[in-house]
């Protein structure tokens, strides 16, 4: 099983629905966050940068025609890695932030997995349902 988790925020490109990494650096930027809720988001962005490569490949660019770029989800199995993930969501839920769990077994086309994470293209028919 994968899991994904994604905001209500709209980034920088207007796009709705975005990672919760992408959160976490908008709330830890944002002026109006608390100093210790900002010291909180600084201490797990460390921990994530530590314990959870970036990956590697977005795309699945060999193809004829290059689909969107590809989504992170965590593997079920990535423990300490869910437990953090919920220490940042309730810290992004205290600004308001919905953050949104998201489940499958099949995600895409895997571009790019390690112990904890895949990077997968999601098919053309689920793409509106998990971006």
């Amino acid at each position: 099983m994968y899991i994904r988790f994604i905001t209500q925020f709209i980034n920088e490109d207007r796009e709705a629905e975005t990672g919760i990494f992408q959160a976490l650096r908008h709330i830890r930027d944002n002026s109006l966050t608390h100093n210790d809720d900002v010291h909180k988001l600084k201490v797990l962005t460390g921990w994530f940068n530590v314990n959870l490569d970036k990956p590697t490949r977005f795309s699945n660019a060999g193809n004829k025609s290059p689909a969107a770029i590809s989504l992170s989800w965590f593997k079920d199995i990535a423990k300490e890695h869910l437990l953090k993930i919920n220490e940042l969501i309730e810290i992004l839920e205290k600004y308001d932030l919905i953050v949104e769990r998201l489940t499958t077994k099949n995600p895409g086309y895997i571009v790019f997995q390690d112990e904890y994470q895949i990077s997968a293209v999601p098919f053309k028919t689920d793409r509106k349902r998990v971006l």
